[in-house]
């Protein structure tokens, strides 16, 4: 293949995993979140460092835990790819519904980069290695839902979220 081609089909594959990833943990789908990682893996995301098995692990329980909802959203990323590695840094803003403030809930946004490196294990693109890093956060106090009419589907953390039945699989968490 020509390697223009394949550095694009490269780059499409690793962007699919960096997605595969935020459903995981949006949606609290610790095999999903966990298939992501190869296998002699780290995730250093500050509260959580651990290997990327046990990370999915506690950071779904965490999410679970602590939070209503959980979004993620990607936004631009540099990629580079050398063989069987690569480079990417990812930016992102995550929002949480969660705990209270003053007694009212509370919407925590953090904007950061995922900045990781991949290897390639058996044909698919793996984070071998990820460092999250924190470039601002904020907590608004929730003082009403706007959406109160309550006619959107509300996202679920099972496989009751639209989106199993929508690309047939099944949430493993």
């Amino acid at each position: 293949m020509d390697a223009e081609l394949q550095e694009m089909l490269d780059q499409f594959r690793i962007r699919k995993v960096l997605a595969e990833y935020c459903r995981g943990s949006d949606r609290a789908d610790e095999a999903l979140m966990r298939s992501v990682y190869a296998e002699d893996s780290w995730d250093d995301h500050g509260i959580v460092q651990a290997d990327g098995a046990e990370f999915s692990r506690v950071m779904c329980q965490m999410v679970v835990d602590t939070t209503d909802t959980m979004s993620h959203t990607l936004g631009q990323s540099l990629i580079t790819v050398d063989g069987d590695e690569a480079g990417a840094e990812t930016y992102f803003i995550a929002v949480a519904l969660d705990g209270e403030a003053d007694g009212k809930p509370c919407c925590n946004q953090l904007g950061g980069r995922f900045v990781d490196k991949l290897v390639r294990e058996a044909g698919e693109w793996k984070v071998k290695h990820r460092v999250v890093m924190r470039d601002w956060s904020v907590a608004i106090p929730v003082t009403t839902d706007w959406e109160s009419s309550k006619t959107l589907r509300p996202g679920e953390r099972s496989g009751a979220d639209h989106s199993y039945e929508v690309f047939g699989t099944v949430h493993n968490a």
